[in-house]
């Protein structure tokens, strides 16, 4: 829903700012008074290209902005977390400057954006009926959503885009593979001889921090023989040995513990500790004996060292990054030689997808090939009501050929997205016994926006939140049918926001709010100018419309009953 819009510079108008509510309002004046200003300005915030020939004269730039209101458009919000456009308290900004040198820029909540994001963001919030090209029904492209949007069937169609991703992704490692088999070959060589590498020097978590210690004892042998050896002759071996004193002030003091419990209490200690002066004294004798029984054992471990290190080097800063590259090698090897990531096993793939892709896009254009009489007979319902009798609306649907594709219709190649294959056009057939044209090419401005007045209304549920506006709605009707589109306007804005642009005060009577553009001299120029009416405003604009510059005290009071009669 748009809560506020601000327009300065913009051809006659110098600068307006409005606010919005809910419901229907109407936007009435004089032919020529700048209605469609209004309308134009919210085409530019659908990325409509402008030129510098839309600046009001005198002036440098033109502006539009409005705040959106998103509390209703949840279904929005995947795309604007993805450009970083959240809303703030569900409120958005769209901002679309044009200037003097031909050049436009473009703005989303507060930060730059390209014509085209406005354009698809804009185009998901606004729909714009009238004398613009950027109609939704004028749109072919548009015809294949609106039929899905009223068969409702959105999990058929996830499944199908989901089966039509897999098979893009299969057909494009297909061609890759085929394109690259030098490529591949070269890859799977270096895969085996790294693989190969780390495979044949047995790495062992931990290794090379043992071998490190070793190597700075055996760098130190002499060193390591000395101390090993004068340790051992303090602790064990020499005639004043540490463990034979130890040993002796054990025998006293196990036989002083009988009289002194305190030395009882300390016995399991000391035992102890004779315990560990024994472990150490079995370990220097173990360091002095080991280095005398390995000469040859540092060249080994230097060696192995230097295999080790040039291992990381290469492939991890540590062995379990080592180890862990190598079962990368394997696991890659193994899916590149295996059958289903060969050339004939994802021939075989694609040939799967493809025929799950036929099924399910032949289950999808079944439901919209019923789904298509119901909305013809469905619309054709409203046309009666619209001035449109006689008009009849045809949903086309047809499948292109395509010699490229692996997905299958009754043995022929087609065309297929993640959509299905379905071609889905609206054909209309204006009057009896004429032939079924594109909308484009049969109806007038009005009629379309009445064709899409129709439209909306039966697709109400499916698109509430959307800014519906419409321009020349009324274009070639009046009185009875007037009064009956308006209502029909009315109905489709109950907890929406239509927006409509009207010369009929039966449509005008009938609005919740109600926009007055009036045309005026100022200085010598001439500017818009845009008023909120109030009830009393309202009456005079609708008795305005009724009666010409000549509005009597009865034109008054029947435009004072046509306003009341809607309230």
């Amino acid at each position: 829903m748009i809560k506020y819009l601000r327009i300065r510079n913009l051809a006659i108008l110098r600068e307006v700012s409005l606010e919005f509510s809910q419901g229907l309002t109407v936007i009435t004046g004089e032919t020529g008074a700048g209605k469609s200003i209004l309308v134009d300005s919210l085409g530019l915030l659908l990325g409509e290209r402008a030129g510098p020939d839309l600046i009001r004269s005198g002036e440098s730039s033109a502006l539009v902005e409005a705040v959106f209101d998103f509390s209703r458009r949840k279904d929005l919000m995947p795309l604007l977390q993805e450009r970083g456009w959240e809303p703030e308290e569900d409120e958005l900004i769209l901002r679309r400057e044009i200037l003097s040198e031909g050049k436009s820029r473009s703005f989303i909540g507060g930060k730059l954006a390209s014509l085209a994001d406005l354009r698809r963001l804009g185009e998901a919030l606004v729909d714009l009926h009238g004398q613009h090209d950027q109609q939704t029904l004028l749109r072919t492209a548009e015809h294949l959503p609106l039929l899905d949007r009223y068969c409702g069937h959105l999990q058929t169609l996830e499944r199908m885009r989901e089966l039509w991703e897999d098979l893009r992704r299969t057909r494009e490692r297909l061609a890759s593979l085929a394109r690259d088999q030098q490529e591949l070959a070269r890859r799977l060589d270096l895969l085996r001889f790294q693989s190969q590498e780390i495979r044949q020097a047995g790495i062992v978590k931990g290794e090379m921090e043992s071998l490190r210690a070793q190597r700075l004892r055996l760098r130190n042998r002499e060193r390591v023989m000395e101390l090993a050896h004068v340790g051992l002759e303090a602790l064990y071996e020499g005639d004043a040995s540490a463990l034979g004193a130890l040993e002796e002030a054990l025998a006293s003091g196990r036989e002083l513990a009988r009289f002194i419990p305190e030395a009882a209490e300390a016995l399991p200690r000391v035992e102890e500790a004779k315990l560990a002066l024994k472990d150490f004294a079995e370990a220097l004798r173990r360091a002095g004996r080991d280095e005398e029984e390995n000469p040859g054992r540092l060249d080994e471990i230097e060696a192995r060292l230097a295999l080790l290190e040039g291992l990381l080097r290469k492939y991890g800063p540590d062995e379990e990054s080592v180890l862990a590259f190598q079962r990368e090698c394997e696991d890659e090897q193994e899916t590149l030689t295996s059958a289903e990531n060969s050339v004939e096993g994802l021939h075989g793939k694609v040939f799967e997808l493809a025929e799950a892709c036929a099924r399910q896009a032949a289950e999808i254009s079944r439901g919209r090939a019923k789904g298509a009489r119901s909305l013809e007979a469905t619309v054709g319902e409203q046309f009666a009501e619209l001035a449109l009798a006689g008009t009849e609306i045809r949903v086309e649907l047809g499948a292109e050929q395509d010699p490229d594709s692996p997905v299958l219709r009754d043995t022929h190649p087609v065309a297929c997205t993640a959509r299905g294959w379905d071609r889905v056009q609206f054909l209309v057939r204006a009057n009896p016994g004429e032939p079924l044209r594109p909308l484009s090419r049969t109806a007038s401005g009005g009629e379309i926006s009445r064709i899409m007045l129709a439209f909306h209304l039966v697709l109400k549920r499916e698109s509430e939140g959307t800014v519906r506006v419409f321009d020349e709605v009324d274009a070639g009707i009046g009185g009875r049918v007037a009064q009956a589109v308006g209502k029909k306007l009315r109905d489709l804005a109950r907890g929406g926001q239509v927006l409509c642009v009207t010369h009929l005060p039966q449509i005008a009577s009938l609005a919740d709010h109600h926009l007055s553009v009036t045309k005026r001299m100022q200085q010598g120029r001439a500017e818009v100018g845009v008023e909120l009416l109030d009830r009393g405003g309202a009456v005079r604009e609708v008795a305005r419309m009724l009666g010409g510059d000549r509005v009597s005290e009865l034109t008054l009071r029947h435009a004072a009953e046509m306003v009341e009669r809607r309230r």
